[in-house]
């Protein structure tokens, strides 16, 4: 990972402003602080004369490093086990991968390998679960650290329904939470952040939402969490909680949803559960091909929309099978009529707003962070750069990310010379 430096990236430009507006640059230029940040950006023309070395991209496109909302570390290994619905997925595959990691030079070498595959799909930011394993956890925030990536992470809680190795009483599980915050929320410089992490309802007692809620609200972290995957699940939770209106109204009760909370799949959910999720300030992490391929249903997209809930892009591995923001994005398209500039912004600023670092990352901007990827589209791509963006998107394996950048470190590939 080298070092941030002053310097001009030259090629086509493209960053979101907004779901329906993007600032494109045929010929543009991004510079690039010694801090790691954006100090401008815009047409060549204007690209200023007292600037670091230049590094021209040729062909390829620079845009904000992508962001992946939800994606599970310890699942790596576990992609592409096709054939079982959720829970029964979940008994055969992951739990077994994931008791391993009560090994913390299994969990570490796991890390090393996760986080360079995010890099090297172009991803800058995700959110991260890990395992309910507490050196395991502080294992992955030090690959994490070293790796150069933003990343939002949880130790997963589970005290109920799940293999004994794997749960652990409410109050200890929260404690280990809490004592991860206190060494890795805001360090390296900011990239790092922790999440209060409940795996979902079917494997958390009413005691431990409570306690979660309450560990979130009191010590200021963010909370990541999974909603009405499948109707099995959906039908598991009315059964053990069946005082409570709906699945949303399990965690709403108990202090787990709010303006930094981030609810991955939300397929079967109401216009209710969908207006409550926007009024609260809560986002979705949207997850289609994992979707696809555990045969949980299509998000219905345009409800979500109508409520005006952010919604970022997780790839959800391993039961998403890729890694690719591109081949998500590809998926999530399929969901409805998606116009480019939406694309963009799902895959880049909605994921950041969504993980609540839109502060920090999400698109080129001037005193932002200087995460972005460089990405080299088809070799007969055509038309403007948000149009060969989209290339990339439906033609993923003819597209190759040359270089991703956090705070102008390159953490993966290498630029030009």
């Amino acid at each position: 990972m080298s070092r941030p430096r002053d310097m001009l990236l030259r090629g086509a430009v493209l960053s979101p402003h907004a779901i329906d507006r993007v600032e494109s640059y045929e010929d543009g230029f991004v510079r690039i602080d010694d801090d790691g940040r954006v100090a401008s950006i815009g047409d060549w023309h204007d690209a200023p004369n007292d600037a670091g070395p230049i590094v021209h991209v040729g062909d390829a496109l620079i845009l904000p490093a992508f962001v992946d909302a939800h994606v599970h570390l310890p699942q790596i290994d576990v992609r592409a086990r096709y054939g079982l619905p959720l829970m029964a997925w979940l008994e055969q595959h992951v739990f077994p991968a994931e008791a391993a990691f009560a090994d913390p030079e299994h969990a570490e070498r796991v890390a090393e390998r996760f986080f360079h595959a995010l890099a090297a799909n172009g991803i800058g930011t995700a959110g991260v679960f890990a395992t309910v394993h507490l050196e395991a956890t502080h294992k992955a925030f030090e690959v994490a650290a070293n790796s150069g990536l933003r990343i939002v992470m949880g130790k997963v809680l589970m005290d109920v329904n799940a293999p004994p190795d794997l749960i652990e009483p409410a109050d200890r599980g929260i404690a280990a939470s809490l004592e991860l915050a206190e060494r890795w929320e805001g360090a390296a410089g900011g990239r790092l952040h922790t999440a209060i992490t409940p795996r979902f309802v079917p494997t958390s007692s009413a005691e431990l939402l409570s306690h979660a809620g309450r560990a979130a609200s009191q010590a200021g972290l963010r909370v990541q969490t999974h909603l009405a995957e499948q109707p099995e699940e959906v039908e598991i939770v009315s059964r053990l909680f069946p005082d409570s209106t709906d699945y949303l109204a399990v965690y709403d009760e108990r202090g787990l949803v709010g303006e930094r909370s981030v609810f991955a799949h939300a397929i079967h959910c109401t216009d209710d559960a969908f207006a409550r999720l926007a009024s609260s300030g809560s986002a979705i992490a949207c997850c289609p091909t994992s979707n696809a391929f555990l045969g949980s249903g299509s998000f219905p997209l345009q409800h979500a929309k109508r409520a005006d809930v952010t919604i970022g892009i997780g790839s959800d591995v391993g039961a998403g099978p890729l890694f690719s923001p591109l081949d998500v994005l590809r998926h999530f398209a399929y969901l409805d009529h998606i116009e480019p500039c939406e694309l963009l912004y799902r895959g880049t600023l909605a994921g950041a707003e969504a993980l609540s670092v839109d502060h920090q990352t999400g698109r080129l901007a001037v005193d932002k962070a200087a995460d972005l990827v460089v990405l080299e589209p088809p070799a007969d791509a055509s038309g403007d750069p948000l149009q060969r963006f989209v290339q990339c998107v439906f033609r993923n394996p003819e597209t190759r990310v040359v270089a991703t950048l956090v705070e102008g470190r390159v953490v993966f590939g290498r630029l030009p010379t």
